[in-house]
């Protein structure tokens, strides 16, 4: 019995040993790991949440660009390009717009650009560019209207040359020697 006494007595000191030793263990990973790693997580955590926030701030601006695109595209228009036979309709269409801007036409000049002569090898271009030499008398604010009315029309029409000259028998008027430039199918 005095053996067994003995023997409980080695295990309980080895147990109790055990125990402690244990005991260290934990308190050292809760002391020096487990502290650092909630600290890291803690960490992780704020840029997680910051990294959601600009996911959702990314998503909204992608939603504004793209429904801007697509407002863009509905606005945007096609232009013809004149043929032959519609250059007439072209310059009733420009009179039109004078008249709705106030703006006196005093005269229309189409005048077609020479065709480039043909190169060996070269195909011929389809297009044939017409100037459109006007001469008008209107106020300077009805002439901006007027040239941002015929950029915009249907047809494909550019403002090349603009002179201007005030016009001393009509006061504010001016006379205006305006070129537009469009390209023909031929």
């Amino acid at each position: 019995m005095e053996d067994f006494l003995r023997d409980i007595r080695k295990d309980k000191q080895k147990l109790i040993a055990v125990v402690v030793a244990f005991a260290v263990i934990v308190y050292v990973d809760v002391s020096f790991v487990l502290k650092g790693q909630v600290k890291a997580l803690s960490v992780t955590k704020a840029n997680v949440a910051k990294l959601n926030t600009d996911i959702q701030a990314v998503k909204r601006d992608v939603a504004i660009v793209q429904q801007n695109q697509s407002k863009e595209k509905s606005n945007l228009k096609i232009k013809k390009l004149v043929s032959e036979g519609e250059l007439l309709s072209l310059l009733e269409q420009v009179s039109r717009i004078a008249k709705d801007n106030a703006v006196r036409v005093s005269q229309i000049n189409p005048q077609k650009a020479a065709r480039p002569p043909e190169k060996a090898g070269q195909k011929q271009s389809a297009f044939i560019s017409v100037l459109i030499k006007l001469d008008l008398n209107c106020n300077y604010h009805n002439l901006g209207t007027f040239i941002n009315d015929i950029e915009n029309s249907e047809y494909a029409v550019s403002c090349e040359d603009i002179r201007i000259v005030p016009d001393s028998s009509s006061g504010a008027r001016e006379r205006v020697m305006l070129t537009l430039k469009t390209y023909v199918k031929s």
